[in-house]
């Protein structure tokens, strides 16, 4: 038997997707989070002062995002890990011979798993926030806005992003523990890092993931010296391939 097809194997990936449970909780979690850090942030405002203004509103209402990368990191990470915790790697590897194909089905799967995902938790955020300044002198922040929509639309994509780098990080380690915590260090660790410098790290900064979602991405105006948000989203894109790169190389080295 030749194996199966690309095609063949991503439809296998679904199904094994979709019937794991922590894929559905791991979701849930990911849209509630958002939601609720755009209604505590709402709620919030409601009596600030001075008034807050629509992109205050957005910029914060979509800080949950912070939660949410590494929720849909860990799927991520075990869309991978979990098959290889159960030993069910094996009968996949035996369906499809080809390695590169089984990895390019799930990160194909997983990708368009978590930008569904991204953008249902980025739009559950806004409009958390903006549910919760109704009746308000706060300015209403909407979709119909340029900027507000990009930073909403950016934020799924970043997210889906973490995702596919969970999954190559997943693929290089193989341990969910492990992997997961490698996730949470590659996300946390440069920012602490960069921090120690001050301004004078924005130069390094702008390449960092999590201070590309609050400062380009999750925002209507990115800080000076960021690159624009569609560019951070590209650069996590680039990670995203280099982590799965590299785990297709090993992925292809090692045994089962």
């Amino acid at each position: 038997m030749s194996g199966y097809g690309f095609r063949q194997a991503a439809r296998m990936e679904r199904i094994k997707l979709g019937s794991v449970r922590s894929t559905w909780w791991l979701a849930i979690a990911t849209v509630a989070s958002m939601a609720a850090a755009g209604v505590g942030v709402g709620f919030g405002y409601r009596s600030h002062t001075p008034v807050a203004t629509a992109a205050q509103i957005l910029n914060n209402s979509l800080s949950g995002s912070i939660l949410a990368q590494l929720l849909l990191g860990a799927l991520g990470v075990l869309m991978v890990t979990g098959e290889y915790g159960t030993g069910q790697i094996r009968s996949t590897f035996a369906a499809v011979p080809r390695r590169r194909t089984v990895l390019a089905a799930k990160a194909a799967v997983c990708g368009g798993t978590a930008l569904t995902v991204g953008l249902l938790a980025s739009l559950a955020g806004y409009l958390g926030g903006q549910l919760a300044i109704r009746g308000t002198a706060i300015p209403a922040a909407s979709l119909a806005d340029p900027p507000i929509l990009r930073a909403v639309l950016l934020t799924g994509g970043y997210l889906a992003a973490t995702a596919l780098i969970g999954v190559g990080v997943g693929t290089v380690v193989r341990h969910s523990g492990a992997a997961i915590g490698t996730l949470f260090a590659l996300m946390f660790v440069p920012t602490i890092a960069v921090g120690l410098f001050g301004e004078s790290g924005i130069a390094v900064g702008r390449f960092v993931p999590l201070l590309m979602l609050l400062n380009s991405v999750a925002v209507t105006t990115p800080t000076p010296g960021l690159f624009a948000g569609w560019i951070s989203v590209l650069l996590m894109c680039g990670y995203a391939a280099a982590a799965i790169l590299c785990g297709g190389v090993l992925l292809r080295r090692r045994d089962a």
